[in-house]
Parts: C-alpha cells; sequence; structure tokens
C-alpha cells in the first residue's frame, strides 16, 4: 500500500510516545519529531538499509523521525516505527487513523 500524499502535512508534528504501549516501554523518548517525508526514488535504498531489521516484514517507509528512525507501513496500511537501536514496533493504528492523531494534536 502506498501512503497516501497528506502525509507531507505531518512533517513537524511530533509522535507522543506514551500512547503507544510497547514503544513507552521501550524507549527513551517522549515524542518523536517528523523531519521529513520519504521520496519514491529513496524507498528502495532505505527499505534494503531496514531490511536486516524487518525481519522478512513487507514495510514500504513513508517518513523519517529526528534521529534518521522510519516509519513504515504494511500491505493493509499498519503503520510501524523502525529504531536502528530498539527494533520494530507496530503502532497499532492505520496510516489515516495515525495521520489524523498527529493532526489533531497541537
Amino acid at each position: 500500500m502506498t501512503p497516501p500524499e497528506h502525509n507531507t502535512d505531518i512533517v513537524g508534528k511530533f509522535i507522543d510516545v506514551s500512547l503507544y504501549r510497547e514503544l513507552a516501554k521501550t524507549i527513551p523518548d517522549k515524542n518523536l519529531k517528523i523531519i521529513e517525508q520519504i521520496p519514491q526514488k529513496d524507498k528502495e535504498q532505505i527499505v534494503n538499509a531496514y531490511k536486516p531489521y524487518l525481519n522478512g516484514m513487507e514495510l514500504n517507509p513513508f517518513a523519517v523521525t529526528l534521529g534518521d528512525n522510519v516509519l513504515f507501513t504494511n500491505s493493509v496500511g499498519t503503520v510501524y516505527y523502525v529504531d536502528f537501536d530498539f527494533g520494530v514496533f507496530d503502532i497499532g493504528r492505520s496510516l489515516d487513523e495515525f495521520v489524523a492523531e498527529l493532526k489533531s494534536r497541537l
């Protein structure tokens, strides 16, 4: 599933880590700032760089957080946060729900 174009609206937004139990238990950050949307031309390179961390999962990158960690979606649109230091986290939201949640926060 290709993330919809509205993801450009999330650049500069912060992910509240406390909203995601597994993420909050594992990483020390309280907020994750989204710093860029990944252009189509860079997606294959990012997938290859993260392949060792994805455990065979077919994920499509769509955004980068401060610290060079990446947000991905799977074929049904579920959002994953992938951190080189801490692993892969299922955010437990669809892409549309995730984006709506980010947009609703100031």
